[in-house]
């Protein structure tokens, strides 16, 4: 996931800083940077620094992504939205309750931050506890504002660990003798903010938390995923069986689940384009302007190409689209319809497209296509959009899918 996750702290005597952050790398080598040069906000303050030119790293094998967690972020350009995001999160976009608060801000220029803030017990501290909060940022707002229960869960999560452990402390110290005392005795000397380690009694805090902030990030991306869901899929007939499913020319396989996001391949325009070769484009304008189309063959051969057709009409014009009707419907009643090899249908005609899929022996299919007419020289927009992400190859099937259903809806509007 392309984020950054730090831990920032507000130092009694330095103010808000940032002193933790992990990062996702993926073309980039760690030898690539310096970490050497990591400089320190105050040196000798130990509250306002974690690794100093150290730095923690894991690799995911399956992803091939490296979590690097540093004190500063490797990237310069990163470095001051990271510190701008310190500062907001402990003054002034600040929501602290008792389980600690969360904040959203942020902008596209600046990066768009989420925020957990919540407190920390130390004896030696104004009000007998520091402030600290984790930020998440990351450039795309609507995605982090998706995945924001994911992170609210697992920011409290975390909250609470380090909470507990600084309690234990705090306990301890408190037993020894009173914080109230303590801070009394000592009221004239300038006392300097201890850091996380010191807080928590737990020498390997640091790796901790590089452990959680990088599951995050490798957790993070495959918790938001976008799924294409037809619901009791209204434009088939009441009467229709689930009967298992192949697409035309291809190898028949048994699709008794109706899980099309496991078959994006069975249903994609590109499959398609493969199969009716030249037909293709004549295809694609009649179902986007409008001409009639209509299919005649078997419910089960015919099927898959529905489905095709089905996505190059809006959603709204879902029930436009007719699989194995008992009869021909009128271009009023319905744009895409497909019948039985049995029941007639008009000829071809420049106001309506027939495809008449016909089983031979074996598993062998031809497939013919009449039109009484062409397609313009000049292309609609939408058509020429369409072919164009037809004929990428960094687009799979589920891509293409998903981006001509994105194509159908913005030219609807």
């Amino acid at each position: 996931m392309n984020g950054i996750i730090g831990l920032c702290n507000f130092c009694e005597s330095h103010g808000p800083v940032h002193v933790f952050c992990t990062q996702t790398l993926r073309d980039t080598k760690i030898e690539d940077f310096n970490l050497s040069e990591q400089s320190q906000v105050n040196e000798n303050c130990s509250a306002c620094n974690s690794l100093v030119s150290n730095a923690i790293y894991s690799v995911d094998k399956e992803s091939g992504a490296t979590f690097l967690s540093t004190q500063n972020p490797t990237i310069p350009e990163i470095v001051s939205l990271v510190k701008q995001a310190a500062i907001r999160s402990l003054s002034s976009e600040v929501n602290v309750t008792k389980d600690g608060g969360f904040v959203f801000f942020g902008d596209s220029s600046r990066a768009h931050v989420l925020s957990h803030t919540f407190h920390i017990s130390d004896s030696q501290a104004r009000g007998f506890y520091q402030q600290f909060s984790i930020v998440f940022l990351m450039k795309d707002k609507y995605f982090l504002l998706n995945i924001k229960p994911f992170l609210s869960q697992n920011f409290q999560r975390i909250s609470t660990e380090l909470k507990a452990y600084a309690q234990k402390v705090y306990d301890a110290e408190v037993i020894q003798d009173s914080p109230r005392q303590r801070r009394c005795s000592v009221s004239h000397q300038q006392q300097a903010s201890r850091s996380l380690i010191e807080l928590t009694g737990e020498q390997h805090i640091y790796p901790i938390l590089h452990s959680h902030f990088s599951w995050i990030l490798l957790a993070g991306a495959r918790v938001l995923t976008e799924h294409l869901t037809f619901g009791n899929l209204p434009w088939l007939p009441t009467n229709w069986n689930g009967m298992p499913r192949h697409f035309i020319g291809l190898p028949r396989k048994s699709l008794d689940d109706h899980c099309e996001e496991d078959h994006e391949d069975f249903y994609s325009l590109r499959t398609m384009k493969n199969l009716m070769g030249p037909d293709f484009v004549p295809i694609v304008f009649c179902a986007l302007t409008g001409i009639k189309i209509v299919l005649r063959g078997a419910p089960s051969t015919t099927y898959d190409l529905m489905v095709c057709l089905r996505r190059l009409v809006p959603e709204t014009m879902h029930n436009s689209v007719q699989h194995d009707s008992p009869q021909y419907l009128e271009n009023s009643e319905c744009r895409i319809v497909s019948v039985s090899p049995e029941i007639g249908v008009p000829i071809a005609s420049h106001s309506l497209l027939r495809i008449d899929l016909i089983e031979n022996e074996g598993e062998n299919m031809s497939i013919t296509v009449k039109w009484n007419s062409q397609v313009p020289s000049k292309w609609p927009e939408l058509l020429s959009k369409i072919m164009k992400a037809v004929e990428e190859p960094l687009f799979n099937h589920l891509v293409l899918n998903k981006h001509t259903k994105v194509l159908i809806e913005e030219w609807k509007k």
